[in-house]
């Protein structure tokens, strides 16, 4: 066998990987985001993490559409389901089923243990109305509609930080997992809220093949609204920790 050199990737393939080794740091200065507040049944959260480590806390979830594509580094949309869990002593927020637009993005976050997928996301504005929706193999998965108009009073959001993730790998063979690791991310630090505006909204959920975001349903509306955050990820907290391992 011949030698070779160790090459400072990230990721596959190692003589040009998907992700950059400086992904990290990254930020957007208008990061807009369409989001609404429910709560689901309980039993129906628990279904969903019983294959997790992590511990029910709560039945309420926050829901949104996020433009990120004014990055000039990392451009990409984003959408998410996610929900405040426990982990030992640590409470925050698991992204339940997350989806994106930019296979840089999505290798990325999977490499901390975000559950990214490749969806076709949009988020518009046209006069008072905001409109994000989420679409995967032909199924609208979110469909959020906010008027900005409307008056509505503020919903206590769920924990959105720190992120804990369940990184896992399988192995080649298909019969086993590999790796499994619980990862921290907490950049919430560098992020600023520039706006929120508290509004009505209105939403909509859907499953497609291996996407069950329909067994969400019946939502319970508790509030939402549109808002526009100054986003960073700097070297010091951009990165994932790993705070623990399964296997």
């Amino acid at each position: 066998m011949s030698e070779f050199i160790i090459a400072n990737g990230t990721n596959n393939p190692v003589q040009a990987p998907l992700v950059p080794t400086n992904v990290v740091p990254y930020s957007n200065h208008n990061s807009m985001t369409v989001y609404v507040i429910c709560e689901v049944p309980e039993r129906i959260v628990r279904k969903h993490l019983a294959p997790t480590p992590f511990e029910y806390v709560s039945n309420r979830c926050m829901i949104y559409v996020n433009d990120f594509s004014e990055s000039e580094k990392l451009p990409y949309m984003d959408s998410a389901i996610l929900f405040e869990v426990k982990y030992k002593s640590i409470i925050g927020a698991l992204y339940m089923y997350e989806w994106e637009d930019n296979d840089i993005a999505i290798a990325t976050g999977r490499m901390w243990g975000y559950p990214k997928k490749y969806a076709d996301i949009q988020l518009s504005r046209r006069g008072n109305i905001v409109k994000g929706t989420t679409i995967r193999k032909g199924a609208t998965l979110i469909d959020i509609e906010a008027d900005l108009s409307s008056s509505a009073s503020k919903t206590e959001k769920p924990k959105t930080f720190p992120h804990l993730n369940l990184l896992t790998i399988p192995n080649p063979d298909g019969k086993s997992i590999l790796m499994q690791k619980v990862t921290l991310r907490d950049n919430s630090s560098t992020c600023k809220t520039i706006s929120d505006t508290a509004c009505k909204v209105k939403i909509s959920l859907n499953s497609s093949d291996n996407d069950p975001l329909g067994d969400f349903t019946p939502l319970k509306v508790l509030g939402g609204g549109f808002s526009v955050t100054d986003f960073a990820a700097t070297e010091e907290n951009g990165w994932a920790k790993i705070i623990d391992t399964i296997i």
